[in-house]
């Protein structure tokens, strides 16, 4: 009977160890993925940090280099390249105290398409501006007409308000002329069919010849959306700028675009490695 005892006491705290064992080890295994998850979602928050860092303060470093190689309607290339080089050299020796390798593609200067990222292959139909209260400037210039697309692929600058058209503006390459059509939302208030290549549409103005654009009366008291469509379909330039609805002021102006590829790599491992287009000389509000 003691033995049995005995036999059925080790039993017991033989359970209990075993339990006790479990425990343990499911306590370690949840502290393993614990530590492991965190370990990936740091990395994870790293290299979005890292990301956004880098192309912020390299379009940055574009645009104040186009700035100051910009000489009125030229601009200095070497004067560019030697920046956005200086530019490049610092931001090595900078990532390089944390570990990182650091490399910039520069590319060239090239002319811009309507599209949202400047590029032929950038999104077509886009809005370049919305709630604005007032248009002060609205510059456009298509030096070229071979760069148009024709009749069926026309080129668009569309102004809505909330609920439908107030103006709008087709463009496209007639036999080497540029055709230009304005409407309102109902009905056609000009064409022109000629050689010209630049538009001041808010000074009503089409290679400096007066002309009335009706712009200014279709848009005034309203709220509305500046929008291009089939920017793949022109390639020029164009300056924006005025007031939106809650008095901010907003200047956009577009010229050349240069596409460049950055790359950030660490122990080996590619961590960032994308190509960013940027519109200069500046590309936002």
């Amino acid at each position: 009977m003691k033995k049995m005892n005995e036999a059925g006491q080790i039993i017991l705290i033989a359970g209990f160890i075993i339990g006790i064992g479990i425990v343990v080890l499911t306590i370690m295994l949840n502290n393993i993925v614990y530590a492991s998850n965190t370990a990936s979602e740091s990395s994870i928050e790293t290299n979005v940090f890292d990301y956004s860092n880098v192309v912020k303060t390299t379009t940055e470093a574009y645009e104040k280099a186009y700035v100051d190689a910009r000489n009125g309607s030229s601009i200095d290339g070497n004067k560019f390249n030697s920046y956005m080089t200086n530019y490049s050299e610092r931001m090595v020796k900078s990532y390089s105290l944390s570990g990182f390798i650091f490399s910039l593609e520069n590319d060239t200067l090239q002319d811009a398409y309507f599209t949202e990222n400047g590029l032929a292959d950038g999104n077509d139909d886009w809005v370049v501006i919305e709630r604005v209260n007032n248009t002060d400037s609205f510059l456009l210039s298509i030096p070229n007409s071979s760069n148009l697309g024709n009749e069926s692929n026309k080129f668009v600058i569309e102004i809505n308000n909330q609920s439908s058209s107030i103006w709008s503006a087709t463009m496209f390459n007639s036999s080497g002329n540029i055709n230009l059509t304005i409407y309102n939302s109902s009905s056609i208030l000009k064409s022109e069919n000629s050689s010209f290549s630049e538009i001041n549409i808010t000074g009503n103005e089409i290679d400096g010849i007066n002309s009335n654009l009706h712009f200014n009366s279709q848009t005034a008291n309203q709220t509305y959306t500046i929008k291009f469509i089939n920017g793949s379909q022109a390639m020029g330039t164009f300056m924006i700028s005025g007031d939106l609805v809650n008095g901010d002021p907003f200047y956009i102006e577009r010229v050349n675009v240069v596409n460049s590829t950055i790359k950030l790599n660490k122990n080996g491992h590619l961590e960032i490695n994308t190509t960013i287009p940027v519109t200069l000389p500046k590309g936002q509000i």
